[in-house]
């Protein structure tokens, strides 16, 4: 198979419940966006350049909220540094020399959850050599497509109920979370997704606002603890 071919495969990977479930979020987002006075320039650069929706959620609010640019710079970097695990893991299973190294700076721009978890169910059955095609013709079609998507909530934001709009909001954490519980393969995932459902609840009683970081961080590290022992 050519390496056209293989971001066309990426692209068609995209194409469906990803595209849909990720786009209705940001259709969301754009019609936020209009509800707060930003303009349709705007709107197109903070998915352009932003694309992690979160974190473009918590720009909004502490730019509206009156913050200033250090402000919001440490809100976003806090908020997106999720991002920065799934890059470290995605890159060397796509890494060649065959592929200059300013193309993958280009690539992490569009890595986020929606691609990474698509992309982690497939990648082993994809050619080594032929992985940053597919990579990059999935994830810069979520891309392409949360910016289309952002546009067209911000135009047709008065024709959608606001109920409606809060519900498009939870589709594609719903989809995140089915793509996860799919995935989960090993024994060490496993008990890292039963201990953060145990544990985030009670946590976030506790703690509040701290409770579901602190109980992923835990759960994670307690178990990359665990069967590193068992493996030395």
């Amino acid at each position: 198979m050519s390496t056209t071919k293989y971001y066309i495969k990426g692209i068609k990977g995209a194409i469906g419940v990803p595209v849909i479930g990720l786009g209705l979020s940001m259709f969301t987002f754009g019609a936020y966006l209009n509800s707060s006075e930003f303009n349709i320039l705007q709107s197109f650069l903070s998915t352009f350049f932003a694309f992690a929706l979160p974190g473009q959620f918590v720009m909004t609010e502490t730019l509206l909220s009156g913050g200033n640019l250090l402000n919001i710079f440490f809100a976003v970097l806090f908020t997106n540094a999720r991002l920065f695990p799934m890059t470290m893991h995605i890159i060397p299973t796509i890494k060649t020399n065959k592929v200059r190294l300013w193309k993958y700076f280009i690539l992490c721009h569009f890595i986020a959850v929606t691609a990474w978890i698509n992309y982690i169910s497939v990648y082993k059955s994809i050619s080594f050599s032929k992985r940053y095609q597919y990579f990059f013709g999935l994830a810069g079609s979520l891309w392409l497509s949360s910016v289309i998507f952002t546009m067209l909530g911000f135009i047709f934001s008065s024709t959608v109920s606001y109920k409606l709009l809060i519900a498009l909001v939870f589709f594609n954490p719903m989809y995140f979370l089915i793509m996860t519980v799919k995935n989960l393969v090993n024994k060490q995932l496993i008990i890292v997704f039963c201990l953060s459902v145990i544990l985030t609840p009670l946590l976030y009683i506790l703690l509040n606002d701290w409770g579901v970081m602190i109980s992923g961080l835990f759960s994670g590290t307690l178990v990359f603890i665990l069967f590193r022992k068992k493996k030395a």
